[in-house]
């Protein structure tokens, strides 16, 4: 996982680069989000948790990227947000499908 997390790095690094969205420049985390492959969308996370979107028509399984073990998979309703559990200390850098 850490070669996908450098390359979704590197691009939302071209994107701040290149110029900003039509409302103003957007944040890394923006970037990386709009170029998140699959149905599963990093929405936000603060201490202990982490909230997935599902922006796919049918139901998943999906889990955060973190350093060290990544969280259990949960399921995700179609087009539902749902809460992840992370460990003390974790920053999860995107969602992906499991």
């Amino acid at each position: 996982m850490t070669r996908l997390r450098s390359v979704l790095a590197a691009i939302a690094a071209a994107m701040l680069i290149t110029g900003g969205t039509a409302a103003g420049t957007a944040t890394a985390a923006e970037a990386a989000q709009a170029r998140e492959p699959g149905c599963a969308h990093l929405l936000g996370y603060g201490s202990g948790w982490a909230d997935i979107y599902n922006e796919c028509g049918h139901t998943v399984f999906a889990t955060v990227e973190v350093d060290g073990f990544d969280p259990p998979c949960i399921q995700i309703g179609p087009g539902a947000v749902a809460t992840i559990g992370l460990e003390p200390g974790d920053v999860p850098y995107y969602a992906y499908e499991c």
